[in-house]
């Protein structure tokens, strides 16, 4: 897959912006504060509809505008065909269109692209609590099966509404309803959640073998599911039923909370390094390694699953790992036949990566090709 055009109207600092990638590898440099951040930024909204830094709408607005508006054409790899989306945000108005029609869901537009990032703050996910991890595998595991996306969004109303029964003191029977729905939903997810990891754990051991590292330096992912079996085994019916023997036992302990104690979104996974939890004992370098190595993992499921390599773009690479291990990250992404951006301060000697691309100055919100 791969981003061959996109427009920018009063996006963050670029009033109106005109971008060609190169379809291999893209070195997007320029001072601080110069935008290509903001740039990385532009291409990840245009496929998740969302900023990777965890801020509205209103704040990728360029200051003193309206609205905001993002194009772009991607082409898939195998078939050549080209898929063109738009957003456009002004006030509440929303519009995104896909090849010029308008839609009103957003599964068709979301599963039209994938971009994945690597930024400074990734590392978070080592760092904070289960929520930063569960957002971070479910939209990796929601790129190679959308349907996670309506699953996770169907489970979240129905836990709304559980809770809000818990609050009022429903009677039982109501609440007995409601809890089947729920549990056919978590079965779904937690199913997923599962199989997900255990096809990372072998594209991470291949990814550390691949770059260099030891016995000694090994990262490890487990899922745990709140009070069901461990591992990766379970069918989903297993997991219906154990979910009713959580929803039984806790039964009484809910009604004094008022809230669901059960269920994926209480569930973790977790990180270790060298065998013990990697928020402990991981250095912040060995923290951005490991992140790295979650990046990569994910853009080669991504391929395995849906034959074709992700959009992938790295903030800063160059100030999270060393030389060595930056050369041996671009060239598996360049053996995985990934469209890749890279932003730095200074202009890349494109022949020391061994690796096929385009330098970019970034410079008084523009965007220039340069040798």
């Amino acid at each position: 897959m791969r981003l061959t055009e996109m427009i920018l109207k009063n996006f963050r600092n670029y009033p109106r912006l005109e971008f060609r990638p190169h379809p291999g590898f893209n070195y997007i440099f320029g001072n601080n504060g110069s935008g290509k951040t903001n740039l990385l930024e532009a291409i990840y909204y245009l496929s998740h509809l969302r900023s990777f830094r965890r801020i509205s709408r209103e704040k990728m607005v360029l200051h003193g505008g309206e609205g905001m508006y993002a194009s772009g054409a991607f082409v898939e790899d195998e078939s050549g065909r080209e898929t063109r989306l738009e957003a456009a945000f002004h006030g509440r108005e929303r519009k995104y269109k896909r090849n010029g029609r308008e839609l009103r869901g957003l599964m068709p537009y979301l599963d039209s692209s994938h971009v994945i990032v690597f930024f400074p703050e990734t590392p978070q996910v080592i760092k904070e609590g289960p929520g930063a991890r569960r957002r971070f595998f479910d939209r990796a595991i929601a790129a190679v099966e959308p349907a996670h996306i309506e699953d996770s969004r169907t489970y979240a109303k129905l836990l709304s509404e559980r809770n809000r029964l818990l609050r009022n003191e429903t009677e039982s029977a109501m609440i007995q309803v409601w809890q089947e729905r729920l549990i056919e939903m978590a079965a779904r997810i937690i199913v997923r959640r599962k199989r997900y990891i255990h096809s990372l754990k072998n594209r991470l051991n291949h990814l550390e073998n691949l770059f260099g590292e030891t016995q000694e330096s090994r990262v490890s992912v487990a899922y745990e599911a709140n009070g069901l079996p461990g591992g990766d085994e379970g069918t989903e019916g297993d997991i219906r039923e154990g979910m009713r023997e959580a929803a039984q036992r806790l039964s009484n302990e809910e009604k004094a909370r008022k809230t669901t104690l059960w269920g994926p979104q209480l569930d973790d996974f977790h990180l270790s390094w060298n065998g013990r939890r990697a928020k402990d004992v991981a250095s912040q370098g060995e923290q951005r390694l490991i992140t790295i190595l979650l990046v990569t993992a994910n853009a080669e499921e991504y391929k395995g699953r849906r034959k074709e390599a992700p959009v992938v773009l790295l903030d800063d690479l160059g100030s999270e790992l060393d030389a060595g291990r930056k050369k041996r990250v671009l060239l598996f992404l360049g053996s995985l036949g990934a469209q890749t951006f890279i932003t730095s301060t200074e202009n890349p000697r494109i022949s020391e990566s061994e690796v096929e691309g385009k330098n970019f100055l970034v410079q008084d919100a523009t965007v220039v090709g340069v040798d």
